[in-house]
């Protein structure tokens, strides 16, 4: 499963996409780190938690500044990509 992600990660999947992936993460790891306070878990299975969610936030952060580095948008999946260029190439092409 791990190796599956990875290449998934890697091979270019969309932006929005490896920020589901990183928000997933983040909030299930948080959650389950309180939880784990609720229930009088181990401090350090908590900081553990809290730390993985702290990666998947980091990850996901960089994810985002990289991507706008180098122009591409957040709506990245390929019909709403199609469904801009449309909407601008009726704009340009409508008398006003």
């Amino acid at each position: 499963m791990y190796v599956r992600l990875r290449r998934w990660w890697a091979s270019g999947s969309p932006l929005w996409q490896r920020l589901v992936v990183c928000g997933t993460v983040t909030v299930t790891a948080y959650g389950a780190a309180q939880v784990a306070t609720i229930l009088n878990g181990h401090e350090l299975l908590t900081f553990g938690l809290i730390a993985v969610a702290f990666v998947a936030l980091s990850v996901g952060a960089f994810s985002l500044g990289m991507a706008r580095a180098r122009g591409e948008h957040i709506y990245s999946p390929r019909w709403y990509r199609k469904f801009q260029q449309e909407a601008h190439a009726r704009a340009e092409g409508s008398p006003q």
